[in-house]
């Protein structure tokens, strides 16, 4: 539902620039992947003129891309910048026990995904290291493909079939041999097995020699928000570790998912200290 906003915003009594900065910004987070100027005119009462102008400037900052077809979208900075933030409160900041106690029981790296629904990529947030050591770099804070490794593909198997079809659209080149990605009924396929075990795990896809496992973590209307994951070489990797790791990972997913789902949504919050 739009916001109302009084008619006289846009003249002598003028809001704010900053609040008017802050609802475009909560406009974009809010939305899907794009938005237009009749779009946000619409939602926040604002006259075209004035969105172009504050647009510019949050394209010069950074914060707000161009997207094709007259629209726009957010940056990955505006999402590293949100990721971040989120790490402070919430199941985010709930979730460091969990990683610490994952790594300290399998002995390798545990880490927290983080969906960014706006440009349907994921990060990495959060990382428990392990008393083993991976021999590669984990980029925390960048955004991924969902279409290459567990992580990503765990996120992915949860997303409705449009965002399923956005991102194959992109044909994003694998990252460690540039293949390209599989067709969409191959893809199809091995999603729905991730859903049926529940979770994902593949081997050398992001990262030459490695292997990822990720079970999916949901916040409300069970909707996927995040997975637990963990990385190890292959040459560590045995015969029973599959079986260990899912339980583990998709016990404690399961663990984050329910104090997920009991913390309240943005607005509900907010609306608690109104």
């Amino acid at each position: 539902m739009a916001r109302s906003v009084p008619a006289q915003e846009d003249g002598g009594a003028a809001v704010s620039v900053v609040a008017r900065v802050v609802g475009l910004l909560r406009s974009f987070a809010e939305a899907g992947a794009s938005l237009s100027i009749k779009d946000l005119s619409a939602e926040l009462g604002l006259a075209p003129s004035t969105l172009h102008r504050l647009l510019d400037q949050l394209i010069a900052a950074g914060m707000i891309e161009r997207a094709p077809h007259r629209r726009y979208r957010v940056s990955a900075e505006f999402s590293r910048i949100g990721a971040l933030a989120a790490r402070k409160t919430g199941v985010l900041r709930l979730a460091r026990p969990v990683l610490e106690d994952v790594a300290r029981e399998t002995a390798e790296t545990c880490m927290l995904g983080m969906l960014l629904p706006q440009t349907l990529t994921m990060m990495f947030i959060d990382k428990a290291p392990a008393a083993q050591p991976v021999p590669y770099a984990i980029h925390m804070h960048r955004n991924r493909s969902l279409l290459w490794g567990a992580t990503g593909l765990c996120m992915l198997a949860w997303l409705s079939p449009s965002e399923l079809a956005d991102v194959l659209a992109r044909g994003e080149l694998s990252p460690v041999d540039g293949r390209s990605p599989p067709d969409r009924a191959v893809l199809a396929e091995r999603l729905a097995k991730i859903r049926a075990r529940g979770y994902a795990i593949t081997r050398g896809e992001q990262t030459e020699g490695a292997v990822g496992m990720a079970a999916p973590v949901f916040g409300a209307r069970r909707r996927i928000v995040a997975d637990l994951c963990i990385t190890l070489p292959q040459v560590r990797f045995g015969a029973g570790d599959e079986a260990r790791f899912a339980r583990l990972l998709t016990e404690r997913a399961a663990q984050l998912s329910r104090v997920a789902t009991s913390l309240p949504a943005p607005r509900e919050a907010a609306a608690q200290f109104r």
